[in-house]
């Protein structure tokens, strides 16, 4: 089975599954790590999750911040058949949750092909420079 674990700092992680819940469903195989908000330390929830997952699962971990502390203590943990994606955001989770459908296994060509997509949703936004949007879509 793919699997996906977000981890971030405070209750980033809990906001992005929260949202993604909202616009994909949610997602038993998807899970996340409130980091540094109780006193239990960071290496035994990443173990612990770990623990709860089966070993021939694929996880596809997303942190925060690639020189946070959340993302080096999973590097650190991470087991075999693991992979890590940085810079979490909504529009990267979206296209992540995707690769977990069907059986083939994400190949890091995928996820790099999902990063460059999701970064080119980073812009900024000129006011004068965006049409006004005419539909009646929520998201």
């Amino acid at each position: 089975m793919k699997r996906m674990l977000i981890a971030a700092h405070g209750r980033l992680a809990e906001g992005l599954c929260s949202a993604l819940s909202l616009i994909m469903g949610k997602k038993e195989q998807i899970a996340y790590i409130n980091a540094f908000l109780s006193d239990m330390p960071l290496e035994k929830q990443i173990d612990d999750y770990f623990a709860s997952v089966g070993k021939e699962d694929q996880v596809l971990v997303v942190t925060d911040a690639f020189f946070g502390s959340v993302n080096q203590k999973l590097l650190m943990k991470r087991r075999e058949n693991s992979m890590v994606v940085t810079g979490a955001n909504l529009p990267l989770l979206l296209e992540l949750t995707v690769l977990l459908d069907g059986e083939e296994p994400i190949t890091m060509e995928r996820l790099k092909a999902v990063a460059d997509q999701a970064r080119e949703q980073l812009m900024v936004v000129d006011n004068e420079e965006v049409p006004q949007a005419q539909d009646d879509f929520d998201f």
